[in-house]
């Protein structure tokens, strides 16, 4: 395996020339995130068949040129379970490649088992044995270790031809277009932010809070985004999420009460705690007739049930028609969606948040008749 590290601009630009008119390239990133709100690109890796390349974007270089490479329509980029990598280009350069392929989606839909990953894919389809230990390595030292370059090199040698065999049989089963347009959804996904004034729905326990607790949870969660996102801390390193819930339910008044709830820690004390005690200020002002109405979960809706099976057996039968895996087509999470979206959000929230799955993309096209009662 021959690859080359790039870590000047006269590198880039030959690599770009040779690249430029590929049709398929495999693509794959290395990154940090240990307590980082967003990941911290450290190596970028791209094999077209020929060249292999391991870009350094901790060096001086303009990626223009390259970006343009990714942006061309008329090449495809192929990348195994590329969510966190999605984020990782939507955060450093501004976009998402496109079209793109997603080898570990492309197995599940040919019904090769759920999330299979990429050392898993390696030897069955191609009988190699992948080394993982450098897979939790500190990607942002330099120099890389030899040991480094060669592991992130072999993500992408070995993916090109994984893509040829899986390619295949996805064009047998006429299943190409879904691929790119799950990889479209879930940019669209990992772009969307929750609006700060609904982010306190999706807080762990939140539906045992009284209307009371839940107005000075709202504020805590607005909170806590804003500064992650200022700070760029991951959301748990700024205040964790179960303390939250104690925090709203105990309503503390004072530093000192804070630093007596079970479970705060005194780094969040000492970093946030003045911020948190305005959180509850600024909480307990708000007009009770303003308060959040009280959560409820699917399962204390009475007709969840019978609703659930109603959808996973239409789902079932449409899966089975066009021979689609279940589970692919519509998971429990993504039926829980769609009825959550129904039921739990008013006509004003569901303007402000993205459709479920099951009426976007590729599988509303497929539910549309069989789910026209959930399609509000």
């Amino acid at each position: 395996m021959h690859y080359q590290l790039i870590e000047n601009q006269n590198q880039l630009n030959d690599f770009v020339e040779k690249i430029k008119e590929k049709p398929v390239l495999a693509i794959d990133t290395e990154f940090m995130r240990r307590r980082t709100l967003f990941p911290e690109v450290a190596l970028i890796q791209v094999y077209d068949g020929e060249h292999l390349a391991l870009i350094d974007p901790l060096a001086e270089l303009s990626l223009f040129e390259f970006w343009q490479i990714l942006k061309d329509p008329a090449i495809l980029k192929v990348l195994h379970s590329p969510s966190e990598d999605i984020e990782v280009f939507q955060k450093y350069a501004g976009f998402v490649p496109t079209p793109l392929f997603d080898t570990q989606f492309a197995l599940q839909l040919l019904g090769e088992g759920n999330c299979m990953g990429f050392a898993h894919m390696v030897k069955a389809l191609l009988d190699i044995e992948i080394d993982k230990s450098e897979s939790r390595t500190n990607w942002l030292q330099r120099p890389l270790t030899k040991k480094q370059l060669d592991y992130a090199a072999a993500d992408t040698f070995h993916l090109l031809p994984c893509y040829e065999m899986i390619s295949k049989q996805i064009a047998h089963a006429d299943f190409f277009n879904i691929i790119i347009q799950e990889s479209e959804l879930i940019a669209e996904k990992r772009a969307y932010q929750t609006p700060h004034d609904l982010l306190y729905k999706d807080i762990k326990n939140a539906w045992q809070l009284s209307a009371n607790d839940l107005v000075v949870l709202k504020e805590l969660a607005a909170w806590r985004r804003e500064k992650a996102i200022r700070k760029n801390l991951a959301l748990n390193f700024v205040l964790k999420e179960h303390n939250m819930v104690e925090i709203a339910k105990r309503k503390p008044a004072s530093l000192n009460a804070l630093r007596q709830i079970p479970g705060v820690e005194a780094m969040e004390v000492n970093r946030s705690g003045v911020e948190i005690l305005k959180c509850i200020e600024k909480a307990k002002a708000i007009d009770f007739a303003d308060h959040p109405a009280q959560l409820k979960r699917l399962i204390d809706f009475p007709d969840y049930k019978k609703a659930a099976k109603d959808i996973k057996q239409k789902i079932t039968a449409v899966a089975k028609a066009h021979h689609i895996p279940n589970d692919v087509l519509a998971s429990k999470k993504q039926i829980n969606q769609l009825i959550s979206w129904n039921w739990k959000l008013d006509a004003t929230e569901r303007s402000k948040v993205p459709k479920p799955d099951l009426l976007n993309s590729w599988r509303y096209e497929y539910v549309k008749d069989e789910l026209k009662e959930w399609d509000n």
